[in-house]
């Protein structure tokens, strides 16, 4: 979900700081660096704000085409991965949608870790954590992803570590097969 705990992290994984982060009276979040400066509203626009900022090279799209991919997996982010926390039934067809996308991949955009990985592994969390071991098998690409973004302790940044081992799930069916 795109909320200021996601925001922060984001922030300290791309070096920058953030201000005040919270939401307005419309309930949209808002980040506001001082008080000379104009007041940003929403999530895609403040990791917009903190890409423009931060001096770490690493995540940071090197032409337009990769900017436009991050940005498009910004909105994809706000739009499709964070009401997925909230609804098993719109979870689903994310996670196939994401597991095909990343079939052939090890990140979202180009062949390394962006900002748009770490946005997307934040805002998808919360789903994940909901998954049964056998739900986790179901999508192996994406476990494959989030397991190695997870094992990187600037993205996790303290989260506790989602276990995606098999030997749970082998303990699990033979003790339901008995």
């Amino acid at each position: 979900m795109a909320t200021v705990d996601n925001t922060k992290r984001i922030a300290a994984f791309l070096g920058v700081p953030l201000g005040k982060v919270g939401y307005n009276s419309e309930k949209i979040l808002t980040r506001t660096k001082s008080n000379n400066e104009p007041s940003i509203s929403g999530f895609s626009s403040i990791i917009q704000s903190l890409v423009r900022e931060t001096k770490v090279v690493g995540p940071l799209p090197r032409d337009l085409e990769t900017e436009c991919q991050i940005l498009q997996w910004l909105d994809y982010s706000v739009l499709f991965v964070a009401p997925s926390n909230k609804d098993k039934h719109v979870a689903k067809p994310l996670l196939e949608e994401l597991n095909h996308f990343l079939q052939s991949r090890s990140y979202l955009v180009r062949d390394t870790l962006s900002v748009a990985d770490v946005v997307v592994f934040h805002t998808i969390y919360e789903t994940m954590t909901s998954l049964q071991p056998l739900e986790k098998e179901s999508y192996l690409n994406v476990s494959r992803w989030f397991h190695h973004l997870q094992q990187l302790d600037e993205v996790r940044q303290g989260k506790i570590l989602l276990n995606f081992s098999t030997l749970q799930l082998l303990e699990w069916a033979t003790g339901t097969h008995i």
